[in-house]
C-alpha cells in the first residue's frame, strides 16, 4: 500500500495534472524538498531542469486519496 500524500504532495499533484508542467518556483508554499520526495516515489518526473510532470502512479495516487477522503466533487 503507498504512502499516503500530504497536503502539500496533494495539491501539487492536483495542480501538476497531466499536461502541466510546473516547479517548485510557481507554488509560493511548496518547495523543493517537496518535489524531491515525490521525484523518489516516482509521482512526478522531470521534464527540464526544475520543471516537473505527473506520471501516471501519482494520477492513481491522487484520484485514489480524493475518492478516500471523500474530497470527490461529486
Amino acid at each position: 500500500m503507498p504512502q499516503r500524500p500530504s497536503n502539500r504532495e496533494m495539491k501539487a499533484l492536483y495542480h501538476l495534472g497531466e499536461d502541466n508542467v510546473l516547479g517548485p518556483d510557481d507554488f509560493k508554499d511548496i518547495g523543493e524538498k517537496t518535489f524531491a520526495v515525490m521525484l523518489t516515489k516516482k509521482w512526478i518526473e522531470e521534464v527540464e531542469p526544475g520543471k516537473y510532470r505527473t506520471t501516471e502512479k501519482g494520477r492513481i495516487i491522487h484520484d485514489e486519496e480524493v475518492y478516500f477522503t471523500g474530497r470527490s466533487k461529486r
